[in-house]
């Protein structure tokens, strides 16, 4: 991993950030680099790329399911993986709210059953919100 490489230090905030390129590997379907990103651009840079175009839609990979939920859970686990990819360790999340964002990253649906509704409150927990990732989808 890049960043343990530049540091030669290991603490939870690199792990974060190795958490968030997988699952960015997961979501695209890309390697960490890859070809088509361009050189001395890897997956990390590559979507950030994207959500400055304004298509993060783009970036996801499609084998995945393109239903209209899947998509929204995708979208919002692009928000948790940014957040874990941060460019600064102190802006990361906790493996804790990383895994407490991950159960609460559903979509919303049309039900009586308030458990899967989902609310822009309950996206990112209020405790671990950080601007670099507001705004960005």
């Amino acid at each position: 991993m890049a960043e343990y490489g530049y540091s030669l230090k290991v603490d939870e905030k690199i792990d974060i950030y190795s958490y968030g390129v997988v699952l960015l590997e997961l979501l695209t379907g890309k390697r960490p680099l890859d070809p088509e990103f361009g050189e001395s651009i890897d997956i990390v840079g590559w979507i950030r790329r994207k959500i400055d175009k304004k298509s993060p839609h783009e970036a996801l990979d499609p084998s995945v399911g393109n239903c209209k939920y899947v998509q929204e859970e995708m979208l919002l686990v692009l928000k948790i993986a940014l957040l874990c990819t941060a460019k600064f360790p102190k802006d990361r999340p906790s493996m804790r709210d990383v895994i407490m964002m991950l159960g609460e990253a559903k979509p919303r649906r049309k039900s009586g059953r308030s458990s899967e509704t989902f609310s822009a409150n309950k996206e990112i927990p209020a405790t671990i919100r950080t601007p670099p990732v507001n705004g960005l989808l």
